[in-house]
Formats: structure tokens, C-alpha cells, sequence
């Protein structure tokens, strides 16, 4: 120990000179003088895409661009309902500045709530893919979140062909491609802002042309995967054997299915299936291993929620089916799937029987709105489907906000004896080999069920949705 103690001077002075020499070889780098910045815009408002030249950045004033007279516009950078927008708009600054001159092309984008592996993925990974695709998915490109709705500094997989990713937020630095700026500054030739609040639900102005999710689809899959990884040793294979491959996803908190064993008993006595459980709940399911995990299905069965999403990365004529709680189903999937070209379908049971109660997931939900119900108005709650004049009392004009995530997240049973034969009917209903997807969705029942109209009048009927 004494032996090696004589040695930290000189290691110290070591790192300290390692740290002076790149300090000045960032600093001598050759810099050009940038003159002034130009700026043209596509679209209106929200869906607002511009594009750049002279677009620079450092750590002193962040994003600015340089121009005497004119300022900048905002520019909206998030795919998903109004409320959401969040509006970026760069530093205008007068004069010329001596800066690196960088030739890849920047793409500057938002992210919505990316702790949240389908908002991180359909509201702004792929918005962001399908961007880089319209303006030519250069091969040097780089990326800058300028914007967040809603983090947590969640680890991203930034899965789309860029050299770095600009964040602003040390706590967003989680690989190599992560970067922030320096003091040295760098101008970009040319930056493409926003995103043009494009994703397939119908909140956005712009759509995702499904050729585009197709493409982000094998992208993900020309990524090399690790066969240890938990996400995919996980799976536990009920049957090996069977005509089709289902994959059963439950979740561990919320929206649980209760009788799944009950479930996957029927299906392993009454069908031809090779059954499996996956478990997405584990931070080893990023995005390449979740794909892994599902790529091979031909039908996934899961809580409406998260992964269900997955069914990206599903085969083309594989089947997505969610399972809602009693009095709770609404359309998310339902968009993204028609756009992506993914059959899917609710199943839902309204009996009594199929209704769990969770007093402390009602308890919790209410403790948000600082609301306390007696035993006979916790009751009406959990049991009751309108029970509006209960909750009135206390949040008045907001009473169903309670009520609606309770019955969203709470645990839920499958009937057994009627999914099998709506199972039965999804897979007779499959459409023949060189039918496309949007003509199979003119027969009902084959690429959406009854209760899609909003989904199928948005993505399939319209002449200008991701299909045409």
C-alpha cells in the first residue's frame, strides 16, 4: 500500500493533463465564422415542420440561431392531443459567431412521457423515424430532445439511425449516443425541426404512412439482441406443440387478470395452440428484446394497456387482443394497430361475475383528489357503473375523473367459456393469403371488431391516411 501511495501524485497529474489536452484540442478545433441563419416552414400551427440552416448550439445559450431582424418561429414538437403541445423556440442572436461547422443533418424532436414504453414509442420514436424517412433518413444524421412532456429521466432506446443524440438534462445521459453540448459552438448546415405532430390516433394533424412502421419494424430487427436476456428467459412455455403460437401478457400491478391460469388451461385442453407467458414487467424488455419476445406470435393476449403495443413488432397477419375490465375499453390500440396494419381486437366481459374489487387501488386513486369516502360511498365506487352523484360531492365537474382511472386500472376476469369461442371466431375470420389490409377491413370482424369505426374512418377510409 505505502509502495503504491507514492504513486498518485503522478497518476493525478496524469488525468489532469489527459483532462488539458482534450480541453484544447475541443477548443483549437477549426472554426468557421457563420453569418446568419434562414429558416422555411411546412404546415400550419401544431403540425408546423421547419427546416433550418445555420442552426447552432452550445452550453452558454443552448439552441439559437443568428439573424438581425427576423425572429424565429415556436414550433410545436409533440405528437399527441393539444393539451400536450409544447412549443420550442431557438435564441435569436445578432451577430456572426465563430463556431464548428457541422454538415449532418440535425433533427431537432420531443418526447411524450417516454417512461411509458407506447407513448415513448407511437407519440415520439417513430413520429421522429418516420420524419427522418420524408427527408431522406441521411446516414450521419443527429438528434436533439429539445423538448419533454412529462419526464423522469427514464433510460431511452433511441433506435433511429443517428450518430448522437443532444440532450440538455444531465440525468438524460445514458449511453455513448447521448451528449451535451459544449462551450464550444456548433452550427448545423441544415436542421429539420419538429416532427409535425404526425402519430396514427386522432389527435394528431399528420399521419404515419404505413410504410413507415414497417420500416421502423425490420430496423429494429437488423439490432443484435442477447438470447440471456431476462425479457426473453422469462417466457414460460405451457405447450410447446400447437398450430398457433399465443403469447399471454399479464401485469403485476394494475389491470391484472386474476383467472389466467384458468385461461390458459382451456386453451391448452380446447385448441391448437403452442402457449406462452411473457413478462414485460422488467427494465431488460427494451425495445429490441420486447420484439424478440413477440416477433414469432400469432396471437397475443393482454390487459388493455402498455404491451400491447408490441404488436409491432408481431407477424403481419398476427392478432392483437385485449382484454378490458368491466365498464372500461377505450380505442388507443385500436388506432395504432389499423395504422400499422395489425388485427385487433376488445374482449370484454360485462357479467358480474368478471368484476374484481380493490379497495386500496380506490383508496390510492382517491388520495390523488384528496378525497375520502365513507364505507357505504366506497362501495357505490367499486361497484357501481355511474357512480357520478357519489363522487359529485366532492369534485364537482370533475366527479368521473376517479372513477374512470379506477375502472381503467383495476384487476379484471376473463370469461372463459365465451373467450373461447370469440377466439374461435377471430381465427376463422382470418382473411386469405393476398388480401391487403385495409380490404380486409371492409368485411366486419376480420381486421378490427364491431366497435371500431373511429379507428377504421380515420387510418382506412381516408384518403389520406397512413394506407394511401
Amino acid at each position: 500500500m505505502i509502495y503504491l501511495k507514492k504513486y498518485i501524485p503522478y497518476l493525478f497529474l496524469t488525468l489532469v493533463s489527459l483532462y488539458v489536452l482534450l480541453y484544447i484540442t475541443w477548443h483549437t478545433a477549426p472554426t468557421d465564422t457563420i453569418d446568419q441563419s434562414s429558416w422555411s416552414c411546412q404546415g400550419e400551427g401544431r403540425n408546423t415542420i421547419c427546416e433550418f440552416t445555420n442552426f447552432c448550439i452550445d452550453s452558454k445559450t443552448g439552441p439559437f440561431i443568428i439573424h438581425r431582424d427576423s425572429q424565429p418561429p415556436k414550433i410545436n414538437l409533440i405528437n399527441a392531443d393539444p393539451d400536450g403541445d409544447m412549443w420550442f423556440e431557438p435564441t435569436r442572436v445578432n451577430g456572426p459567431v465563430k463556431a464548428i461547422r457541422m454538415h449532418q443533418t440535425l433533427f431537432v424532436y420531443g418526447l411524450y412521457s417516454p417512461f411509458h414504453f407506447s407513448h415513448f414509442l407511437y407519440n415520439g420514436l417513430i413520429p421522429l423515424y418516420s420524419t427522418m424517412i420524408e427527408y431522406g433518413m441521411p446516414t450521419d444524421a443527429w438528434t436533439m430532445r429539445a423538448l419533454t412532456h412529462w419526464t423522469k429521466n427514464t433510460p431511452v432506446d433511441l433506435l433511429v439511425p443517428s450518430e448522437k443524440d443532444i440532450v440538455f438534462d444531465g440525468k438524460d445521459l445514458h449511453t455513448d449516443k447521448q451528449i451535451q453540448p459544449g462551450h464550444q459552438t456548433l452550427c448545423f448546415s441544415k436542421a429539420v425541426v419538429g416532427t409535425g405532430n404526425r402519430c396514427s390516433l386522432w389527435h394528431c394533424d399528420r399521419h404515419i404512412p404505413a410504410t413507415h412502421y414497417a420500416s421502423f419494424k425490420n430496423y429494429v430487427f437488423t439490432k443484435p439482441h442477447l438470447p440471456n436476456n431476462t425479457c426473453l428467459t422469462s417466457i414460460v412455455h405451457h405447450k410447446r406443440t400447437g398450430k398457433y403460437r399465443v403469447g399471454l401478457l399479464n401485469r403485476k400491478s394494475t389491470r391484472h387478470i386474476t383467472n389466467l391460469p384458468e385461461l390458459i388451461d382451456r386453451l391448452e385442453k380446447e385448441g391448437d395452440f403452442d402457449i406462452r407467458s411473457i413478462d414485460f414487467d422488467q427494465s431488460a424488455c427494451d425495445i429490441v428484446h420486447t420484439a424478440q419476445a413477440v416477433k414469432d406470435l400469432d396471437i397475443l393476449i393482454a390487459p388493455f394497456g402498455n404491451g400491447l403495443g408490441a404488436g409491432l413488432f408481431m407477424k403481419d397477419d398476427a392478432v392483437v387482443i385485449s382484454i378490458s375490465a368491466r365498464w372500461y375499453s377505450e380505442e388507443w390500440f385500436k388506432f395504432s394497430m389499423t395504422a400499422i396494419g395489425r388485427r385487433i381486437f376488445n374482449f370484454e366481459c360485462d357479467r358480474a361475475e368478471c368484476q374484481e374489487y380493490e379497495p386500496e387501488l380506490a383508496a390510492s386513486i382517491l388520495k390523488k383528489y384528496n378525497v375520502t369516502l365513507n364505507a357505504t360511498e366506497m362501495q357505490a365506487f367499486m361497484t357501481e357503473k355511474y357512480p357520478g352523484k357519489t363522487m359529485r360531492t366532492y369534485l364537482p365537474g370533475k366527479e368521473w375523473n376517479p372513477i374512470l382511472q379506477y375502472q381503467k386500472d383495476v384487476a379484471r376476469r376473463v370469461d372463459v367459456d365465451k373467450f373461447i369461442p370469440y377466439l374461435r371466431m377471430i381465427i376463422e375470420n382470418k382473411p386469405p393469403k393476398g388480401v391487403s389490409y385495409p380490404d380486409s377491413c371492409k368485411t366486419e370482424n376480420v381486421c378490427c371488431d364491431k366497435n371500431c369505426k373511429g379507428p377504421l374512418d380515420r387510418n382506412i377510409r381516408n384518403e389520406h391516411g397512413p394506407w394511401q
